[in-house]
């Protein structure tokens, strides 16, 4: 989603990660051939906007990408904030 290469090791990709910064704009994403570049503030805090705008757009990829009968948004939702959270 941020246009990282995710067949890297974890370090990679956590250093692609940490290197896209937000647009100057303000805009979430930007809009490019392959699709949308997310832009995420990760020097922010969990609940700005765009963050917010970001973890709602991958909680419903994972809930579209997932076939859950057990589960419900709010657990999926949970499950993205502990992701980015708890292990950035």
């Amino acid at each position: 989603m941020c246009g990282v290469d995710e067949t890297g090791n974890k370090g990679k990709c956590t250093s692609g990660l940490c290197a896209v910064a937000p647009l100057e704009t303000g805009k979430p994403y930007e809009t490019v051939e392959e699709g949308d570049v997310w832009h995420p503030n990760w020097n922010g805090k969990i609940d700005d906007e765009v963050n917010t705008v970001f973890i709602k757009a991958d909680a419903d990829c994972i809930w579209e990408n997932e076939e859950v009968s057990d589960y419900n948004f709010q657990v999926l939702v949970e499950y993205v904030l502990i992701f980015y959270v708890v292990d950035p």
